[in-house]
């Protein structure tokens, strides 16, 4: 498929064509072909977090082309979405939410493998206007099969809380409001702009009740790894020197990251003071004590009927060695 006719795929709305223009050259090298140079990517929330948006620094910076990669980085619309451009092949690459990525892997037509995990921090918290408890509370989520959906049903198996679907962080933020329910789901720098700008409060930390988790996961088009594995361990290596980046200088980061997702360096800072273990977050070491946890919580939410054997489903070729676990 033509690179034209990915775009036409995923929607000229929702691309956001970073580095080397996707959507304007046909001319392009085949995806999945042997040899080829490129690495398309949809992910979710590359224009609202920041642990999506610094694989944009990496573009700009010219650290993926110093590997030999070029890179078209551009949003799935979320999970699902996310996923399906993959599956088809018109991207190569997917980094999207957790439960997302591993169901549509278990998929026996998905021709995807999971490949790493993407940054391993619980940094989900339900946020409210001032004054609000927990008492016969409602907390919103995003949708059905989502990674707010498994937060959320564990909330209201330890909290004793409703749920109710409402959508994206802005709409869980404008329901809190409108007191259409009492806390929405919210991230950084989300979290950090509200407070700022609208007193929000933090009603639930997520972190504090249920553990760490992968916020994404990362899944591979099974042709393209094959024909190319070298690309992948040339993105991840870049991937690792970001995340290295970003803890060594978060004042650095904060001033080029705060652009890509539309917040003020400022909010970019305090959400950055406000994550509770950066250095865990931005690493691509495999926390297996929260892929554990993933798995418990699913099968706890339904959303699968046994553990993940994450010894057999993710596959750690591509990552670098000192950062593989053993399971």
């Amino acid at each position: 498929m033509s690179l034209v006719k990915k775009c036409a795929a995923v929607g000229i709305a929702t691309l956001l064509t970073i580095g080397t223009a996707a959507c304007a050259d046909e001319s392009a090298a085949p995806e999945g072909g042997a040899g080829t140079n490129t690495l398309s990517i949809s992910a979710t929330g590359v224009d609202s977090l920041p642990f999506m948006a610094i694989l944009q620094v990496g573009i700009d910076k010219g650290w993926f082309k110093e590997k030999g990669l070029e890179v078209d980085l551009f949003s799935g619309g979320g999970g699902g979405n996310t996923m399906r451009v993959v599956t088809s092949g018109d991207a190569d690459l997917a980094i999207a939410g957790n439960t997302s990525v591993l169901l549509a892997a278990q998929q026996p037509s998905s021709n995807l493998t999971v490949i790493a995990p993407w940054f391993q921090l619980n940094d989900f918290a339900w946020i409210a206007p001032p004054g609000r408890t927990l008492d016969n509370a409602v907390l919103g989520f995003s949708s059905a099969g989502s990674s707010t959906e498994l937060l959320v049903k564990a909330l209201e198996r330890d909290l004793g809380v409703r749920a109710q679907a409402v959508g994206g962080m802005g709409d869980n933020w404008t329901a809190a409001k409108a007191d259409q329910i009492t806390a929405g789901w919210a991230m950084q720098p989300f979290i950090a702009a509200k407070e700022s700008e609208e007193n929000a409060e933090v009603l639930v930390e997520s972190r504090d009740i249920l553990g760490d988790l992968p916020a994404d996961l990362v899944a591979v088009n099974n042709d393209y790894a094959e024909a190319n594995p070298d690309n992948l361990r040339a993105f991840f290596e870049v991937a690792d020197r970001l995340n290295e980046w970003l803890v060594a200088d978060p004042d650095a980061a904060a001033a080029e990251l705060a652009p890509l997702v539309g917040v003020t360096e400022e909010v970019m800072k305090a959400s950055f003071e406000a994550t509770p273990d950066l250095a865990k977050g931005y690493s691509l070491t495999v926390d297996k004590d929260g892929l554990t946890n993933l798995s418990e919580l699913m099968v706890g939410a339904g959303q699968i009927t046994e553990p993940v054997d994450w010894a057999t489903v993710l596959d750690q070729q591509y990552l670098p060695e000192d950062a593989r676990a053993t399971f």
